[in-house]
């Protein structure tokens, strides 16, 4: 600890999280500084090994399903694909904003927009793993390409509102703010578990299949998970007992991390439950599997960019 004695009185304002009180990394220090934080205990220091072995969960992930799926074979694994690449991007967009971001003001907000980048592409991966795979027959044939397109609008919709409420909103922050940043992400998540939960209903318990539970299981740990995050429990409850492990960020991090491997594993039993069906159908479009993806992401890198830019253009202003 030593090398971390700042407190919420020792940083920007910016920097603080509500109810943590010690163990703040200083700002304006080489990069070498919060590099090397990675291996000693601050207030982030959870925060950025529970992604970071996310990231290496998903790459074994991508392994083991390659050894099943056969991904260069088979045009139907191409949406798991996706997901898995995106929750990739996601865990990586997660940990380093997580481990740079405490270099000053204008690092910490860019650090964060770039973790927006990695919320919008998850939801947006977890709506096309979805969608093909745990869809009933009917909703599919229903709203299959309409659905995707949707799902690419909300996703960009979440990057930029939550830049726009970083960049437009100073501390103390407003309300506002918070419903900026919450709501177009609880969009984007609800849309994204419609077809689960379609699937799942009506719930008769006890569920038969593993799927099912894996499904269910997934939408329990993300409200749980954004509860803590949300209300800032349970710090709120003890200010400064839980500035290094047990706050809601690093729960919230956790439950993601669970969230994903429920969901790669529901949604995979569900495709050797369904294969015969899901193999009937047109097989998918490399260029719209990788295209979407690929698309959304230059989507979020102008809207960083923007923003950025417009961040720079006030800091030299001032």
């Amino acid at each position: 600890m030593s090398r971390y004695p700042s407190t919420f009185k020792d940083v920007p304002l910016v920097l603080t999280e509500p109810f943590i009180l010690r163990g703040y990394r200083s700002t304006h220090q080489p990069w070498s500084y919060y590099w090397k934080s990675l291996f000693h205990k601050h207030n982030e220091t959870i925060n950025v090994w529970s992604h970071l072995v996310g990231i290496l969960c998903m790459i074994h992930l991508l392994y083991y399903y390659n050894q099943r799926l056969k991904f260069f074979e088979n045009a139907h694994s191409w949406p798991f694909v996706v997901s898995l690449c995106t929750a990739i991007i996601m865990f990586m967009c997660s940990a380093f904003a997580h481990l740079l971001h405490s270099k000053s003001e204008k690092i910490h907000k860019t650090c964060f927009a770039i973790d927006y980048v990695g919320v919008s592409l998850h939801g947006f991966g977890s709506g096309f793993l979805h969608i093909y795979y745990s869809a009933p027959q009917w909703y599919y044939d229903k709203i299959e390409y309409q659905y995707i397109f949707i799902l690419l609008l909300l996703g960009i919709l979440a990057c930029f509102l939550n830049c726009f409420a970083q960049y437009h909103f100073h501390p103390p922050y407003p309300p506002l703010k918070r419903i900026c940043q919450f709501l177009p992400c609880g969009i984007l998540w609800i849309y994204s578990v419609i077809p689960l939960v379609i699937s799942l209903f009506p719930l008769n318990f006890p569920l038969n299949s593993s799927s099912s539970l894996c499904h269910l299981g997934q939408i329990i740990l993300f409200i749980v998970g954004a509860t803590f995050f949300a209300f800032g429990i349970p710090q709120r409850f003890w200010p400064g007992a839980l500035d290094f492990i047990g706050q809601g960020h690093h729960l919230f991090h956790l439950c993601i991390y669970f969230v994903t491997l429920l969901q790669m594993h529901g949604v995979y039993w569900d495709y050797e439950k369904y294969q015969r069906i899901i193999d009937q159908r047109s097989k998918p479009d490399l260029i719209f599997c990788a295209g979407s993806m690929i698309s959304l992401i230059l989507w979020d890198i102008v809207i960083v960019w923007y923003f950025r830019r417009r961040l720079g253009a006030k800091h030299h202003v001032h």
